[in-house]
């Protein structure tokens, strides 16, 4: 397809959920539903708490897992905890076999803030790395993921400015920085729902 919106140069897209399905809400929803809690507060401490701390290097990943194991009194081991984990985890090629079609003069930056052994533990299980060029894990920046530091930190890399780039995420609070900046955003929610505003951003003649 051909992009007659030649101001895109940069779309991102967030490793969790567009890329990769699976991950923190559906480790939590799988929780909830086995020991009867409320999913939203089981991510509120895993995620929000302890994933984003380990994220920011403040804490390791081991030791969130473990923090958050205890504080939502599981009756598993960490080890249980994280095999759930990675084994809800999955690719999702419908995505992936989307942004093939997409003008070449596009970048596609693949956008993570997992911690480095997370990183290799989960493309060492679906080598989704792979399938992008462009890949940043702004763990080993020292950066929140979301941030205007990362955002400035992207547009300097790729010498674009903030109304040249698309941001995807599954995650509406990523989204809000990316908003006051300017950046053209989508909080992804399902395939169609995604492949639609994106065409329409882009504006493709087929």
């Amino acid at each position: 397809m051909k992009n007659k919106n030649s101001k895109i140069k940069l779309i991102i897209l967030d490793a969790y959920g567009p890329v990769i399905t699976g991950g923190y809400p559906a480790t939590c929803k799988f929780l909830a539903k086995k020991f009867k809690m409320n999913w939203q507060d089981i991510y509120q401490i895993l995620y929000k708490k302890y994933f984003n701390m380990a994220a920011e290097r403040k804490i390791t990943q081991q030791v969130a897992w473990e923090m958050a194991t205890k504080e939502l009194n599981l009756p598993l081991s960490v080890g249980e905890v994280e095999k759930i984990h990675y084994g809800l985890m999955g690719l999702n090629t419908k995505v992936l076999n989307f942004i093939k079609r997409f003008d070449k003069n596009i970048k596609i930056l693949l956008l993570s803030k997992n911690t480095r052994s997370q990183f290799s533990d989960v493309n060492n299980k679906l080598n989704f790395k792979s399938y992008f060029k462009y890949v940043i894990n702004t763990w080993e920046l020292g950066l929140p993921k979301a941030s205007k530091k990362t955002l400035r930190y992207i547009m300097k890399k790729f010498k674009i400015k903030t109304g040249e780039i698309i941001y995807i995420d599954d995650q509406i609070d990523n989204l809000a920085e990316a908003k006051i900046m300017g950046i053209k955003t989508i909080f992804y929610e399902n395939f169609e729902q995604f492949k639609k505003e994106i065409d329409n951003y882009l504006k493709y003649e087929k």
